[in-house]
């Protein structure tokens, strides 16, 4: 049996460097070899039975064979879920991705329920990047959002949000992005005092971390307009439009696609005043200066 489990290791040290080296037809090969062999050497409740069985998954959804790749990080995660005691890291991995895989392939519910698995494992990890579930919690809420379950939607957003803080402070840039995203599902659910509340605590960060030109004080500056052009606040809303475009124009020769976006809302706020030449021209405008 010793020996089984040393050829087992160096199976898997071998399809490890073939991956690396992208390597995956090769690694595939070795996978589906070490998996054989595990099965013969392992009981059925031991972890390394279950990282042979992620390990192959894995190797199939890196080649772009998801639905292949999908029985077996089932099977890996079904082995760590009799394992005594539990192996969080490794449940905490293989929920997480399941949760990745069920998603791209559109498969909602399965999806939040493993990112809802890997999110209950990683919160019992130490030193977990906070992007990481971040990450996951961002996910869980688009699907929501996207299955017009809004309100299903905003706890994760939050949850998000208590993380960043925690773990790097009321004021660090990572926090402006989850602002920012909570900030935009609050306009889109025309929640406007919040949105607000969100925006102005993303921009203020964002101007104190970041030099005056940097995209995310424009996006924070254009996004805040909206909520304000939603409103029927004009006034600050073209306010900030404008301040939006100016940070644009001044940290780029040639702004991105996001730049001519806040000319078209500054424009489409422009007609509803009866601004219908001086909004033709400032897209004409943004056009011209996004092509460079």
């Amino acid at each position: 049996m010793k020996g089984e489990e040393k050829l087992w290791g160096m199976l898997n040290e071998k399809l490890d460097t073939l991956r690396a080296g992208n390597r995956l037809p090769e690694a595939i090969r070795v996978a589906e070899s070490a998996l054989e062999l595990a099965k013969r050497t392992f009981e059925d409740n031991e972890p390394s039975l279950a990282l042979s069985f992620e390990k192959l998954g894995q190797l199939l959804d890196q080649s772009g064979d998801r639905n292949a790749a999908k029985p077996y990080l089932l099977k890996s995660q079904a082995v760590l879920e009799q394992a005594r005691p539990p192996d969080q890291p490794a449940l905490y991995r293989s929920a997480r991705s399941l949760a990745f895989l069920c998603d791209n392939l559109g498969q909602s519910d399965e999806a939040i329920r493993y990112y809802e698995k890997a999110i209950a494992a990683g919160t019992q990890l130490e030193n977990l990047p906070h992007s990481d579930l971040g990450t996951m919690l961002n996910n869980v809420a688009l699907i929501f959002r996207k299955s017009g379950k809004q309100k299903a939607a905003e706890p994760y957003y939050l949850h998000a949000l208590r993380i960043y803080e925690k773990q790097l402070g009321p004021e660090h840039a990572d926090v402006a992005s989850v602002l920012n995203n909570l900030g935009v599902f609050y306009t889109n659910e025309r929640r406007f005092t919040e949105a607000e509340k969100m925006h102005l605590r993303a921009l203020a960060i964002r101007e104190k971390v970041h030099p005056p030109t940097h995209p995310d004080i424009a996006q924070s500056k254009c996004n805040l307009a909206v909520v304000y052009h939603s409103r029927g606040d004009y006034a600050r809303a073209a306010e900030l439009y404008r301040a939006s475009l100016k940070s644009w124009e001044e940290a780029t020769d040639k702004p991105s696609e996001d730049y001519e976006i806040v000319a078209s809302n500054y424009a489409d706020l422009l007609r509803s005043l009866g601004k219908a030449r001086k909004a033709h021209a400032l897209e004409v405008r943004a056009r011209k200066r996004r092509r460079g």
